[in-house]
């Protein structure tokens, strides 16, 4: 199932990770770069899902730039 972005919402400043704030799109094991964005996200099955999410994350999924546009 696709999810779209609904909204991207930026910390005025990074954050690191922390036991119960990892990168939504990476996970704790493979992602240690500091949480700067939450992200909302809609699908078939969910109206509204909360991830956060690092820099790296941004600048590389292409749907952030399709959002961004609209």
């Amino acid at each position: 199932m696709k999810s779209r972005i609904v909204q991207i919402v930026r910390w005025d400043a990074p954050q690191p990770q922390r036991e119960k704030s990892v990168c939504s799109a990476h996970g704790a094991r493979t992602c240690t770069r500091d949480l700067v964005a939450d992200v909302f996200l809609r699908d078939a099955g969910s109206s509204r899902i909360h991830w956060t999410v690092c820099q790296h994350w941004l600048d590389h999924e292409p749907d952030v730039a399709a959002h961004e546009a609209s």
